[in-house]
């Protein structure tokens, strides 16, 4: 895939992180030939953008604050990177070893128990989440890169999902049902494969 030279800095930067972290910005700053405020502004763009998170905090004299990765920075810049990918397993080793990586894991759906009890599968587990989710990246990526050849379906059921926390949309959607039938039985038909999908993954958790 191109890559952006702002997501070239990016990758640089995350796999500093992931290879000697938690390292706080100005050690990154030894460890690469970018400037300081470059550092800085990717950094900060990073944590907004939940690709990585602060890690440990110096509570004495100057505030120091060392950065690590987060799952879903791994699941970004997998899509980017042969190193990373290669890696993987080693990073998954180390990572684990880290309590702030462990509560991300946990939140992104992992189980804790499995984590420390059967590292092998579980880091099977977590190669496929993250191929699976830099797929996903990807076809967003390509979404709004090439957004005319995308059906027209396929762009409101997307958009669909995106205006659930808007409650007037949900309010006309509700109008829209009761006035169009057709629509009405089309969303019918999606809601029953919803459920359907939702029976085979309660019979999967018995």
């Amino acid at each position: 895939m191109d890559i952006s030279t702002h997501d070239k800095t990016s990758l640089e930067l995350f796999k500093i992180l992931v290879n000697q972290g938690p390292i706080t910005l100005y050690s990154v700053n030894t460890s690469s030939k970018l400037p300081i405020g470059t550092i800085h502004r990717h950094f900060k763009e990073m944590v907004e953008t939940e690709k990585i998170m602060a890690y440990e905090s110096s509570k004495s004299g100057r505030k120091k604050i060392a950065y690590g990765p987060t799952v879903y920075g791994f699941v970004y810049f997998y899509r980017m990177d042969s190193q990373i990918r290669k890696n993987l397993d080693s990073y998954f080793d180390n990572w684990t070893g880290r309590e702030k990586f462990v509560k991300d894991l946990e939140k992104s759906g992992f189980d804790r128990t499995k984590l420390m009890s059967d590292k092998k599968m579980s880091k099977k587990t977590f190669a496929k989440f993250v191929y699976f989710h830099a797929g996903v990246e990807d076809q967003l990526y390509h979404l709004v890169q090439n957004l005319n050849e995308v059906h027209r379906d396929i762009r409101w059921f997307i958009g669909g999902f995106l205006l659930v926390r808007k409650r007037e949309f949900m309010e006309l959607q509700e109008e829209l049902i009761t006035e169009m039938p057709g629509l009405r039985n089309d969303i019918s038909k999606f809601l029953e494969i919803m459920i359907d999908s939702y029976q085979n993954l309660k019979k999967m958790n018995k």
